[in-house]
């Protein structure tokens, strides 16, 4: 009896550590929010619309770009008033030059990359 009580409350225990623990796919996502909140303010220079591109970027820049897990989430963070604000081939020869480069192919908010 004490030990089919012992195995319960494990087994609660257990349950409730792990409902208190973020999904993965928020977790994801909150990631990439952040990751891509860093690239607007370090990178903005180089993939900003209109703007003379620098060619080589920041060391902030690469620093994001190269410490990114995930560069397509960071794609798929963007918003519409981000997408208004960058120009996204800039974006991916960004992140070419810092070494972490998006793949030939790989969608980025619309934007097919070509290398």
């Amino acid at each position: 009896m004490a030990s089919a009580r012992a195995v319960a409350m494990f087994y609660l225990v257990v349950f409730v550590t792990f409902s208190f623990f973020p999904n993965h796919t928020w977790a994801s996502r909150s990631r990439a929010a952040i990751e891509k909140d860093a690239v607007m303010e370090h990178c903005k220079f180089n993939i900003k619309k209109g703007v003379h591109w620098p060619f080589e970027p920041s060391h902030a820049c690469c620093q994001v770009v190269t410490r990114s897990v995930n560069l397509l989430a960071i794609c798929n963070a963007f918003t519409t008033a981000d997408l208004a604000q960058i120009n996204l081939p800039r974006w991916a020869a960004v992140t070419h030059s810092c070494g972490n480069a998006l793949h030939e192919g790989d969608n980025c908010a619309g934007y097919i990359v070509h290398f």
